[in-house]
């Protein structure tokens, strides 16, 4: 049992099961954010309504507090703000806040990328004064926002007519104003999530993912992932050195990637918790607590030599969620194999707003075998009915 007072930077539902284990070790909790709603706020201790994206307000709460320990929820937002506060005033379990940055703003991870010959996309950043293509950069494009998540804010682009409501569309999208345009690559994509410890992977796990709502939100998921070992031997090795030479702290290491038969692309890679409810996932597959190992590195605890996964079940990750807005009043859940959960969160008579910016709840299910699980897992939103009106 911990003593002491945490700070949980985050109240939206995926902070949840970071709260819930905070609460196992006996800590008195905290939690800020800046919608009073979300379920965290209900579930702490103390809340406190403050825009955490503001590091120097997420400063000042600290220094009224007093907190003993800091701990990010499962957006960019929350985990840059609390580097750059324990930067300032010394809480264990962050990178520092330079390095930080070059993890969570998407130009700065594709200039760190392409300096260390890692396999990524190759990419440009424009403003709202400089709209001028590199020429090394051809159609198809993406155009996303450098400083937005989840999807939002981001166009495929195959033609030059669509270019520049592609960039306006992003940077509408971006605090800063900014838009990162890259090459387009094709294949399937995948996460990889690890857990470091002195530079070595003490935990490392691959997930199979699926946009089939939204195009750039990931709205299916599975564990165990399909890729062969080959790619992932591969992917891992890249994201070590990665690791190295960023000389990461300990704790976890977060990545997406796109595979097209060998060759693969690093997308992004985030030292946040993946949001969702990812973790549970893992925890169903493997029966590993991916939570504890979470938090560990920031209330100074070191994580194990080795984390043995003690299963593997095949387990699917569906977040429902729609392309059509309407008034939410219920759900019919048809999935293959057995529903092993079902998180709510949205009540019957809301209003439910179009993916990515809203969503009804997150399904998991398990499936008998690999070959169920990798025919189903893309197509689950088919056998998810949203009931709903229109208004």
């Amino acid at each position: 049992m911990f003593e002491g007072k945490v700070l949980l930077v985050g109240s939206s539902f995926s902070a949840v099961p970071i709260l819930q284990h905070l609460r196992c070790r006996g800590l008195h909790i905290s939690v800020c954010g800046a919608y009073p709603h979300d379920p965290c706020h209900a579930l702490a201790d103390d809340s406190f309504i403050i825009d955490y994206s503001n590091k120097h307000a997420l400063l000042e709460l600290v220094d009224q507090q007093d907190f003993d320990y800091l701990v990010p929820s499962c957006n960019d937002y929350a985990y840059l703000s609390c580097c750059w506060v324990a930067e300032q005033r010394t809480f264990c379990g962050y990178d520092d806040y330079q390095t930080a940055l070059i993890l969570h703003t998407k130009h700065a991870f594709r200039e760190f990328t392409h300096r260390s010959g890692l396999p990524a996309p190759y990419s440009q950043i424009l403003t709202s004064a400089n709209h001028s293509l590199d020429p090394k950069l051809s159609y198809p494009l993406l155009v996303k926002p450098t400083d937005s998540f989840s999807g939002r804010g981001v166009t495929k682009v195959i033609s030059e007519q669509q270019l520049e409501p592609a960039l306006n569309n992003a940077m509408n999208n971006s605090r800063s104003n900014q838009a990162l345009v890259e090459q387009f690559v094709d294949g399937s994509l995948h996460s990889h999530s690890a857990f470091i410890k002195s530079g070595q992977f003490v935990y490392e796990t691959f997930a199979d993912e699926f946009c089939t709502i939204h195009p750039y939100q990931v709205n299916c998921s599975n564990i165990p992932s399909s890729i062969p070992e080959s790619v992932k031997n591969e992917v891992s090795k890249s994201i070590r050195s990665l690791a190295t030479s960023l000389n990461l702290s300990d704790g976890l290491l977060h990545t997406q990637f796109i595979k097209n038969k060998h060759k693969f692309w690093i997308i992004e890679c985030m030292r946040r918790c993946p949001g969702d409810l990812y973790g549970k996932m893992a925890e169903l597959s493997e029966e590993v607590n991916y939570t504890d190992m979470l938090v560990r590195s920031y209330l100074g605890e070191a994580l194990p030599a080795q984390v043995v996964k003690k299963a593997c079940r095949h387990i699917g990750r569906h977040t429902v969620s729609t392309s059509r807005e309407a008034i939410f009043t219920g759900l019919q859940d048809h999935t293959p194999g057995r529903t092993l959960a079902f998180i709510p969160l949205k009540n019957s008579g809301e209003i439910l707003a179009v993916a990515p910016y809203d969503k009804v709840g997150i399904l998991f299910t398990e499936f008998a075998s690999s070959l169920d699980m990798s025919e189903h897992t893309p197509s689950l939103a088919n056998h998810v009915k949203i009931e709903s009106m229109e208004y």
